[in-house]
């Protein structure tokens, strides 16, 4: 095995304490899943939208954090709650003008999951902080120091909004009209639809694939946890089984590592059920994003069109 090939096992450098301090202090609270998407993400693929500014990875994740567990603790409704969190959310990322997805599911997973305490938000910004801190001396997969990384700012406009309606027609439906499973808006999700669309094109191959891993990643998740019962063993096993995932599809992408990590911090439910309600949600968001996906970047391609001569 390569240098290369073990960089893709750094996750576990974050997820094996993560789960191990989760248990010996008896507390779920301190779960982060999205911690292992950064880690993959910026050390390890070295996404441009990621990984271009450290006091970024190391703030927003735990400030998005701080502002879910606020937002919870005002009891509202909770799709109020959630219709908030995504709208000022994607706003907020535009205000920063990045495009660091996570901290949008950093926001969102404590109204899901119904996470008050703020060992939380403190979780969040002792694993961003580590984060942040292996930009500093971690090679980057491209060769290319971090500091030496191109600049990517916000996401477009056009991206978000489109983003958004989905999101958020999905959280209406799935509360409101359907009442499924919290797992079906599991916020790694939304990072995924979010990312996918920002790409500018939206092949129906790789959203496939990328599906198929993200419910692979649910089925590797639930059934580690049913079968060891030892929550850093299971989550070590369910990360692995992803990454192993990752190389067989040939897509490298982080959110799928967050999606393993969510048995760890739901009520227990069965494997089949828990990976029906990830397809599900997953289907849902990359469909309507791929529907959008035509005007959005349509819109695009306008903006980017040469002016003809009037006659």
């Amino acid at each position: 095995m390569g240098g290369a090939d073990l960089m893709w096992l750094l996750p576990l450098a974050l997820v094996v304490p993560m789960l191990a301090l989760s248990s010996a202090l008896g507390t779920d609270e301190i779960i982060f899943p999205e911690g292992a998407a950064l880690v993959m993400g910026i050390w390890v693929v070295g996404l441009s939208g990621w990984a271009s500014c450290r006091w970024r990875a190391a703030a927003l994740p735990p400030l998005f954090a701080c502002a879910g567990v606020l937002l919870l603790r005002l009891d509202l409704p909770q799709i109020a709650a959630l219709l908030i969190a995504v709208t000022v959310g994607l706003g907020a990322l535009q205000a920063f003008d990045t495009r660091l997805a996570p901290a949008l599911s950093a926001a969102v997973l404590p109204i899901v999951f119904d996470v008050r305490d703020w060992s939380y938000p403190l979780a969040v910004l002792a694993i961003s902080v580590v984060v942040a801190a292996g930009m500093a001396w971690l090679p980057r997969r491209a060769s290319l120091r971090f500091d030496d990384a191109p600049r990517v700012g916000r996401y477009a406009w056009r991206v978000v909004v489109g983003a958004g309606l989905v999101m958020c027609l999905w959280l209406v439906a799935s509360g409101e009209l359907l009442d499924v499973a919290a797992v079906a808006i599991a916020p790694p999700l939304f990072v995924s639809a979010l990312e996918w669309l920002g790409r500018g094109t939206l092949s129906p191959a790789e959203g496939l694939r990328r599906w198929g891993l993200l419910v692979g990643a649910g089925l590797a998740g639930s059934t580690a946890l049913e079968l060891v019962p030892v929550g850093w063993l299971s989550g070590a096993l369910a990360v692995l089984a992803t990454l192993a995932l990752m190389h067989v599809l040939a897509v490298p992408h982080p959110p799928a590592l967050a999606i393993a990590l969510i048995p760890q911090i739901v009520e227990a439910s069965h494997p089949l059920s828990f990976t029906l309600a990830i397809a599900g949600g997953a289907g849902v968001l990359y469909l309507g994003v791929f529907a959008t996906s035509g005007l959005v970047h349509a819109q695009a391609g306008r903006s980017r069109a040469p002016r003809g001569r009037r006659a």
